[in-house]
């Protein structure tokens, strides 16, 4: 009898040790962690998305910086002007003033309307999809303990990746947002092309995980009564994660990875994440705009100068290509962008004398750059304009009383030259007449 107990003990234990054995391998055959050369790229894409709204910051200050540029040379060009009124340097130092100034109102203009606007989305929708991303990437790396692996060392199954600091092997994963700072990206894998980082898992999107089955990851599975599945929890559809990156099967199957080619681009709403980040990014070019940079081109075919020109003469908009190119040459000698560059220097290099403004000593205008400081200058200036005028009016009156009745205006009058016109402080030469009415007028 105690024989007979022994040989049922034993085919017991062996059944046992069977059905457990079937069991294990029916739960989840294919629920196994991601090799190593499918999670890296992911967490790469993931840092570099961290590093977005740092470079929108950079990008911003680069607009504010340019348009600071241009508010400084806009205010040296309009204190040389004053400074050399009723010369031919008046004229060159007015029009760079309302070259300039005009070049800083396009560059608000557009940063206010666009660029803002685009550099906060694209900070945001990085941000966002990265929250999903990690979120995830966190969950997959903590499975672990005991027979579970998600995330796993190598490309076989059986052993987790161990962190070290900020990285997951040798793979950088700080699985956070970083703080806010202002440079540019280390690495562009995010382009127009997509999601490009990705791209080394596109022969692997039915083959992220390993055939065999040591550790388990039931994370990444969805099928019944285990995993996602357990208690039927799961969608008909199966499930989702990273954003849509992932597809979970509801079915004992192996996870499926979208193909990066697709990742960017709108497909009924689905992984809407990485599409609307991506858009995002590739939006954010408002730095890179025309208006935010400078201008390269003769100064001829520079929409600004043929805008300064048009208000500086009063002539019709928009000016005739040879009247700009008359007016450049008088005021500039030539209409190439070397002329306008030479003009620029020779406005910079102009000496501001010790005690003006209550200066202790003296400096070019070139080596001013505090806009307060420039404000106050050209107030200064202004002022002594202002004198100037007034005492040239008050001269010319009495010398118009001593000689004859003759009336101020008489004095342009009989002015045929018109750069002798122009170059009169009280003298205009009337060029948006009609012809034969062109002549020199007086200033009222």
């Amino acid at each position: 009898m105690t024989k007979q107990v022994t040989m049922l003990e034993s085919t017991l234990a062996l059944f046992l040790a069977a059905l457990a054995t079937i069991t294990c391998g029916a739960q989840a055959d294919n629920s196994v962690g991601l090799k190593q050369s499918v999670w890296t790229p992911i967490f790469q894409t993931s840092e570099e998305l961290g590093e977005i709204p740092g470079e929108t910051v950079h990008h911003a200050q680069s607009i504010l910086e340019h348009i600071k540029t241009m508010r400084i040379a806009a205010a040296r060009s309009g204190i040389y002007a004053l400074k050399n009124i009723g010369t031919g340097k008046e004229l060159k130092g007015t029009l760079l003033q309302d070259y300039f100034t005009r070049r800083a109102d396009k560059a608000i203009a557009h940063y206010t309307n666009r660029a803002i606007l685009n550099q906060h989305k694209a900070a945001s929708k990085a941000s966002y999809l990265k929250g999903r991303i990690d979120e995830y990437l966190n969950l997959l790396e903590t499975a672990k303990t005991g027979s579970n692996a998600c995330l796993l060392k190598g490309e076989s199954d059986g052993t987790a990746a161990t962190r070290q600091s900020d990285k997951l092997e040798d793979v950088k994963c700080n699985l956070k947002q970083p703080e806010v700072t202002s440079r540019k990206r280390t690495k562009t894998t995010i382009t127009e092309a997509g999601f490009t980082a990705l791209k080394t898992n596109d022969d692997k999107t039915t083959e992220a995980q390993p055939e065999t089955l040591n550790k388990r990851c039931l994370l990444l599975s969805s099928a019944q009564r285990h995993g996602y599945g357990n208690s039927d929890a799961a969608t008909a559809g199966g499930a989702e994660a990273m954003g849509g990156y992932i597809k979970i099967p509801n079915t004992d199957a192996k996870i499926t990875l979208l193909a990066s080619n697709n990742l960017h681009t709108a497909q009924n709403k689905n992984h809407n994440p990485w599409t609307e980040a991506h858009q995002a990014i590739q939006a954010n070019k408002g730095h890179d705009h025309a208006d935010c940079k400078n201008e390269t081109s003769d100064a001829s075919d520079r929409q600004d100068i043929k805008s300064a020109i048009t208000q500086l003469y009063g002539t019709k908009a928009p000016a005739e290509e040879d009247i700009v190119d008359a007016k450049l040459t008088l005021i500039l000698g030539d209409k190439t962008s070397a002329k306008l560059a030479a003009a620029e220097h020779e406005v910079n290099k102009e000496e501001i004398p010790d005690g003006i403004a209550g200066r202790a000593s003296k400096k070019t205008l070139g080596e001013i750059d505090n806009q307060e400081e420039l404000a106050t200058l050209l107030a200064y200036y202004q002022n002594a304009a202002s004198r100037k005028i007034t005492e040239l009016k008050q001269q010319l009156k009495e010398a118009s009383g001593q000689k004859d009745p003759k009336t101020t205006a008489d004095v342009c009058s009989k002015i045929t030259d018109k750069n002798e016109c122009n170059n009169k402080a009280f003298c205009s030469y009337n060029e948006s007449a009609a012809e034969g009415e062109k002549k020199c007028k007086f200033n009222e």
